[in-house]
């Protein structure tokens, strides 16, 4: 399961972070309905030493996991993987070309699935650089993974299979952001799905490849107005897909503005 849960149940007002108590259980209550053994989560804790902040839910005790791994930038929403398998190995890697004001973070983990290795990637690039930064950000990513493998999160990218136009999206973000026409040209520049793909990788997309973006979270200050797909699983071939579902129901619509999506696998056998 991959889950963007919007700044860690917080709402920004200027400088400070409110708790969004309401958010919080919607979350919960979803994750533990689904019962997922591995839980990929995005903007999962806040990591600001330089403003003496970091927020950092209690993972574990919320969705009933034993098994926690965080982690962050200054200034940046952070990774969460939250497993019912151990975590042999953690680490959390750069994203975004290096750059202060877009480094966005990968958590890269081993878990142990019975005596056997599997390797997780959750990932949510910076929303804020164009396709080609973002397709040289993973290029470290991707040729250093090992399998079996699981790429899950937010990539903040279209997939070049997915039915968009222009015309369509511009329609979309109009009134929702500035420079709709500029934004749909760069979304529409759709590259680092392919380069995903092209190592091999399965883009397990839901039936009829089926938006993760907007729910009908009220936000009216921060949609984008436009329903893309922006929440991934993507699997080496040693793993086999029964189920690929996005979440929405009564409670995702309050829990965030990004739905859920779930995947049922099955490790074959070497």
């Amino acid at each position: 399961m991959t889950y963007n849960v919007l700044y860690a149940f917080h709402e920004r007002q200027g400088d400070t972070m409110l708790f969004m108590e309401e958010r919080a259980r919607a979350v919960r209550e979803v994750v533990r309905a689904c019962a997922p053994d591995v839980l990929g989560v995005t903007e999962a804790v806040y990591c600001g030493p330089g403003r003496g902040r970091l927020l950092r839910p209690d993972y574990a005790t919320m969705f009933g996991m034993e098994y926690v791994h965080a982690g962050g930038f200054a200034g940046d929403w952070g990774n969460c993987l939250v497993s019912r398998y151990p975590i042999v190995h953690a680490e959390c890697l750069p994203l975004g070309g290096g750059r202060h004001d877009v480094t966005s973070s990968a958590l890269r983990a081993t878990l142990d699935c019975g005596g056997r290795e599997v390797h997780v990637d959750v990932v949510h690039p910076s929303p804020a650089i164009r396709e080609a930064e973002r397709v040289e950000a993973f290029v470290p990513l991707l040729s250093t993974l090992r399998r079996p493998y699981l790429m899950i999160g937010d990539l903040n990218a279209l997939s070049d299979e997915d039915p968009y136009d222009h015309a369509t999206l511009v329609a979309q973000l109009t009134g929702h952001v500035e420079q709709p026409e500029a934004l749909a040209t760069r979304m529409l520049e759709r590259r680092l799905i392919a380069t995903v793909r092209g190592r091999g990788l399965h883009d397990l997309a839901p039936p009829g490849r089926r938006y993760t973006l907007p729910t009908r979270l009220p936000r009216p200050h921060a949609t984008q107005g436009a329903r893309l797909r922006l929440d991934y699983i993507f699997a080496s071939e040693e793993f086999r897909a029964e189920r690929v579902e996005v979440i929405e129901d009564e409670a995702t619509d309050r829990a965030s503005d990004h739905y859920p999506l779930v995947a049922d696998l099955v490790l074959e056998p070497t």
